[in-house]
């Protein structure tokens, strides 16, 4: 008859284990013993119980109601008519019996696994508490050029928590698992209950009698086995227990530290050598090369005076400087149009033109009269003619704001200037949508009516704001493929008021650009530039702004200039030494020397 087999083991809080702790297994002839040497009841979402006292009972090998493996770990599920409370087991790092002495085990064994699940409860709680203030602390350490800007200091963060989560959760499980001889003994241990249930191969069914060889268990690691062989592989299981816990964390930041420094060797943008310097040749000089480089670069950021950290929704541009209206009037010439210039169309009469001739006659014979001595009288008084003219354009509205607007009216009042410099002829024109204009949708009307001067009043008027909210980047981003170009170019200010990348390629779609148009169009890519400038004040004779970097590299050395100066004087330009990181600006002040405001500025780098 077999003797029997008996297996030690540590119960884990995995799955739907009711237990934890170290626990017994011996396959005896009839049934099943199972001793519970330190174990405390256990349930998801609750406190671990009192620890209960050592306990021995026995069930039969029908009662065995799971049976299976869940990675490095065996589940073994009992009948709670057999026993109750504690029947459902998730176990690890087994331990077989002293050799020779079957039913004993190594105080030192029981000591490991006691060890063993403390470590893996510190492991496990650490687990849950160290990733936040680990990341937190390496996204506050970190440099500006490895990751700046709320997006990137955040991703770091959550980088750094997740890797130190992983490390942590995965050395729980490595102080737990006990290495090449516990699998050898989990195996054994579901090789014996299988044949104790009948589900053992026919050579081993047909001599029940025979020993089981192949299922002796070996003596446990933490016990003691003569020394191995010189040049033997022991494997994590010959580390010591601190080890095993510090080697995943230590390796875990290791890497951490490496990344960080790779990325800060080769992704950090470098200077490069003068045009007329020549290369170094050979090992020495490059080496002298590099670190005359890097002193360098050390001394530029040494001097370079410190500014202010800022950020910015969008550039200042004279484009929305006096707000953006909730409905915008567009007026065209036709689908081709993109000036925005409604103008009209003067009238010109032969009747009329020949009034003016007789005027002309009558001037210049008052002047000869004047030349003679005689008074001229009324004669050489010029009479104003008032001049007559038509409209005949297209009208689109376009709702700028995230709010439908329904039934909206646009008045037009058209006009004509009297020989007293009176209006005189008001002509009134209604346009009227019915229902609902979407977000960022656009309507367009027809508009004919006689005069030389109009004053279009929308019915719905107002600014954005908070409140109202503006239309989604991608209902503007439609607009783009409108008919009228007018309504195309309205919709490329829009996407580049709401700092969309795409506005860049609205703008390119719109290239070349008609005269009239030129200096809209200009505008619009000062403010779609990576580097713009926001936030501009001048008060007591400096100017203030905010220089925002929108690209996806540092710049180090920028021009502030203006755009266009009065008549008669030299554009400003103000050089700032200052370095502008990823998605971040830097606010800086500059004198003005004659107080005077600039109209527009843009933001250069240095040496264009």
């Amino acid at each position: 008859m077999a003797r029997a087999f008996s297996v030690a083991a540590l119960a884990i809080a995995e799955g739907g284990a009711n237990a934890v702790g170290a626990v017994r297994f011996t396959c005896a002839e009839t049934e099943l013993e199972v001793e519970l040497v330190r174990v405390a009841g256990y349930a998801e979402g609750f406190a671990l119980g009192a620890v209960a006292a050592p306990v021995r009972f026995g069930v039969p090998y029908t009662a065995i109601r799971g049976l299976f493996r869940r990675g490095k770990a065996l589940c073994v599920a009992l009948d709670p008519s057999a026993c109750s409370p504690h029947n459902c087991f998730v176990l690890a790092r087994f331990e077989g019996d002293l050799p020779g002495v079957p039913g004993v085990f190594s105080p030192a064994a029981m000591e490991a696994m006691e060890s063993a699940y403390r470590a893996r409860l510190r492991a496990r709680l650490a687990s849950w508490i160290a990733p936040a203030p680990l990341g937190v602390l390496a996204a506050a350490l970190s440099p500006d050029y490895l990751a700046s800007g709320p997006l990137g200091t955040a991703s770091l963060a959550l980088l750094v928590a997740l890797a130190t989560w992983l490390a942590l959760r995965f050395a729980a499980r490595l102080v737990t698992w006990g290495g090449p001889p516990s699998d050898r003994l989990r195996d054994a241990l579901v090789a014996e209950l299988s044949r104790r249930m009948g589900f053992a191969s026919d050579r081993l069914a047909s001599d029940p009698g025979a020993p089981a060889e192949a299922f002796a268990p070996r003596p446990t690691p933490l016990g003691p086995r003569p020394p191995p062989p010189r040049g033997a592989d022991e494997g994590l299981d010959a580390l010591p227990l601190r080890a095993r816990v510090l080697v995943p964390a230590a390796l875990a930041v290791v890497g951490i530290v490496a990344t960080m420094a790779f990325v800060q060797r080769f992704a950090t943008p470098r200077d490069l050598p003068p045009a007329g310097q020549p290369a170094a040749r050979g090992v020495g000089q490059a080496a002298r090369g590099v670190t005359a480089a890097l002193l360098a670069r050390q001394a530029r950021e040494r001097a370079e005076p410190a500014f202010p950290h800022c950020l910015c929704d969008r550039a200042d541009s004279p484009l929305w400087r006096d707000g953006v209206p909730i409905l915008s009037v567009l007026g065209a010439t036709g689908p081709d149009d993109g000036a925005g210039v409604i103008a009209p169309i003067l009238v010109r009469n032969r009747a009329r033109d020949e009034d003016d001739e007789a005027d002309a006659a009558r001037r210049r014979a008052g002047a000869d009269a004047a030349d003679a001595g005689a008074p001229p009288g009324d004669a050489g008084v010029p009479r104003p003619r008032p001049a007559r003219g038509r409209y005949d354009f297209d009208l689109a509205v376009v709702n700028n704001s995230g709010a439908p607007v329904s039934d909206f009216r646009v008045l037009l009042t058209f006009a004509r200037r009297n020989h007293r410099g009176e209006r005189a002829g008001i002509t009134e024109r209604g346009l009227f949508w019915e229902g609902p204009l979407g977000p960022g949708r656009a309507v367009k009307w027809h508009v004919e009516a006689p005069g030389t001067e109009v004053k279009i009043e929308p019915g719905v008027t107002g600014m954005l704001d908070g409140e109202t909210g503006v239309a989604s980047p991608d209902a503007f981003f439609q607009l783009t493929r409108a008919r009228y170009r007018v309504v195309r170019i309205h919709a490329a200010m829009m996407l580049a008021w709401l700092r969309d990348p795409r506005a860049r390629a609205a703008l390119v779609s719109l290239l070349p650009a008609q005269p009239l148009e030129e200096a809209k169009l200009d505008q619009i890519r000062r403010a779609t530039a990576d580097v713009v400038p926001c936030s501009v004040t001048a008060a007591e004779g400096r100017l203030r702004a905010c220089l925002f970097n929108g690209g996806v590299t540092p710049v180090r050395g920028v021009t502030l200039r203006e755009v266009a100066a009065a008549e008669g004087r030299t554009p400003r330009a103000w050089p700032i030494a200052a370095t502008l990181p990823v998605h971040e600006g830097v606010e800086v002040g500059v004198p003005l020397e004659d107080g005077e405001a600039p109209g527009e500025l843009e933001v250069v780098p240095q040496g264009r």
